[in-house]
């Protein structure tokens, strides 16, 4: 089966010029394509008030009602591209190792005109104030604010069957060759679409998590395990007269992404998935999400980068025969 991600305009932070903006009235940004200015990052649902401050010393002067609003513009506006810990995503890495030598004035530069490159510019469109673009360069100077855990209980509450396994085809009820068909993300608006590969016209939008990193084949054939850059897995039937969702879980705030056991004799069994935050990887079952197992991932590093998503260490998991799950 083929498979094609398509992903509208990475965002980035490139080079421009280190000058304090004076916004234009109008919000056109002469340089960038019109279907990247439509470029539209999701909200990351963390509550900002939980998300732990830490402050640098060499950071710029900013007070602790300003650290509040930053991290809650932040976590809406920006978390969806940089990583809820700054460290990069569909954006660059926004740590202060890279921060604190731009400056304020470069930062504020970018914040409120935006990059060729994809970076939205959110003081002359009007969606950030000067105000705001100022305090924004300035809290990006300081370390990331840590956010909170995201356990058992709260994966748990996010998991739903949409149709039981008991419910669902016991054959192939459509007539696509399922060993040409894509999944192809739509990634602004939340959806992956299946299309036949043979006559190129699209069978279903389903409905999914943020910007689909991956999108999954199972073992079988039958199975497609999509996963959002929010950590939403979504479980679609390909067997169903018009596939589409059976089962959802969130695994976390921010992940990439998701496998199924191919062992001999486990094929499909369980399902795996890493995430960025918390550092962890989860383990399902294969046929409805219910999840099995939380496997933290701290301290876990190869080159000071952290492996929870590495997917060579994903794949080698998934061929072990006996997952401890006690």
């Amino acid at each position: 089966m083929n498979f094609a991600k398509l992903s509208i305009t990475s965002v980035m932070l490139a080079g421009m010029f280190a000058t304090a903006p004076v916004y234009a009235a109008s919000g056109e940004h002469p340089s960038t394509p019109e279907e990247e200015m439509r470029y539209k990052g999701a909200p990351v649902p963390i509550d900002p008030g939980s998300a732990k401050e830490s402050l640098s010393p060499k950071g710029p002067a900013i007070t602790a009602a300003e650290f509040a609003r930053a991290k809650t513009i932040f976590f809406e506006r920006c978390a969806g591209c940089h990583g809820v810990l700054r460290k990069g995503a569909t954006g660059k890495p926004l740590t202060p190792d890279i921060t604190l030598p731009k400056g304020t004035a470069y930062l504020k530069a970018f914040i409120g005109y935006g990059s060729p490159g994809g970076m939205p510019n959110f003081g002359s469109s009007g969606q950030l104030s000067e105000a705001d673009v100022d305090l924004m360069a300035r809290f990006l100077q300081h370390e990331p604010p840590v956010p909170p855990e995201f356990g058992m209980k709260e994966i748990k509450s996010t998991w739903k069957v949409i149709i039981p396994v008991n419910k669902r085809p016991k054959k192939q009820m459509n007539k696509y060759n399922l060993n040409n068909v894509f999944s192809v993300t739509l990634r602004d608006t939340g959806e992956v679409a299946i299309i036949d590969g043979d006559t190129k016209k699209i069978i279903n939008i389903v409905t999914t998590g943020y910007a689909v990193h991956i999108s999954r084949l199972s073992t079988s054939g039958r199975y497609l395990y999509v996963i959002g850059r929010d950590a939403k897995i979504n479980l679609i039937d390909l067997w169903m007269k018009t596939p589409d969702n059976v089962a959802e879980i969130k695994v976390g705030m921010e992940a990439r992404s998701v496998e199924t056991s191919k062992y001999k004799g486990y094929e499909d069994k369980y399902a795996i998935a890493g995430s960025y935050w918390p550092p962890q990887y989860t383990i399902m079952n294969g046929d409805t999400l219910e999840p099995v197992k939380i496997v933290s991932t701290r301290g876990m590093t190869v080159d000071t980068r952290n492996i929870t998503l590495n997917h060579v260490l994903l794949r080698l998991l998934l061929r072990i025969k006996n997952l401890n799950l006690s």
